[in-house]
């Protein structure tokens, strides 16, 4: 057997032991519930059918990682799965309470409407609502576009801590349409003035002949969690209406804002 056919092999049993690993470690998440809130080694071996010393090694690695708490000789949810919860609730609320507010932004703008998230170094499209006739972006709910060249982005990571901006730009800014901005100082001097004015432009940055707005969204404690953004083309969205869909869309970000328990008077202490 040649060298590079072992690699392969090595390779492929690797990947297949470590997902194996994934599927049990999950399947032993599951069996805790209300009702039966505390697990055993030898409960979970019993009743998965598995050897108690891989049981053992996968409930240890658990631990580690927080989802798992050990209570004398046997394990209940630990606080990690509550962090996951908590970042689910609020992702959902979000949906909840933007629904209608993007339902009458797209009815008074007539250019499609959306809600995204920061996640990691990229946005999440967490709702959408389109209009008559929607710009093709592909912008569907739960896909992915750069942090960079994307309106609700650059809202999102405006307000962002230095060491997460300076984090992103270290990677590099991506080249997606012909305006996209991949010089950090002038990026970061973007940002500076869309956390001053409160909202974002930008054109033929994500695609070609695309324009998108988007203003902040704060929850409760003050914190930016997400944007709201409208999308259309260039020749439906032009610098004779700007001030309109800016307007638009900042009231729309701050009435889910309210939605959300943000007081605006408030004297916030983040960012």
């Amino acid at each position: 057997m040649k060298s590079f056919e072992v690699i392969i092999i090595v390779q492929t049993h690797k990947k297949t032991s470590v997902l194996q690993s994934v599927q049990s470690g999950l399947q032993i998440l599951q069996l805790f519930t209300i009702e039966k809130p505390v697990w055993g080694i030898t409960e979970i071996a019993n009743l998965l059918g598995m050897k108690k010393s891989s049981v053992s090694r996968l409930v240890s690695d658990l631990v580690v990682e927080g989802f798992l708490q050990k209570e004398g000789n046997k394990y209940s949810l630990g606080f990690s799965l509550l962090s996951i919860s908590g970042v689910i609730t609020s992702h959902l609320e979000i949906h909840r309470e933007s629904k209608d507010v993007l339902k009458k932004l797209v009815s008074d703008l007539g250019e499609s409407a959306h809600v995204a998230i920061l996640e990691g170094k990229e946005i999440t499209y967490v709702h959408k609502v389109e209009c008559a006739n929607p710009v093709p972006l592909l912008s569907s709910i739960g896909k992915k576009n750069p942090v960079s060249c994307t309106s609700s982005g650059k809202v999102l990571l405006a307000f962002q801590k230095k060491n997460v901006i300076d984090s992103m730009i270290s990677d590099g800014l991506p080249q997606m349409g012909p305006n996209s901005q991949t010089d950090p100082w002038v990026f970061i001097n973007q940002l500076i003035d869309i956390k001053k004015q409160g909202y974002s432009i930008c054109i033929d940055e994500m695609h070609e002949n695309a324009v998108s707005i988007a203003a902040p969204v704060r929850d409760y404690t003050g914190e930016v969690v997400a944007a709201v953004s409208v999308v259309g083309t260039r020749d439906r969205i032009q610098n004779d209406n700007f001030n309109r869909f800016i307007d638009r869309t900042k009231e729309a970000a701050n009435e889910v804002s309210l939605r959300l328990g943000y007081i605006p008077d408030k004297e916030w202490t983040v960012q």
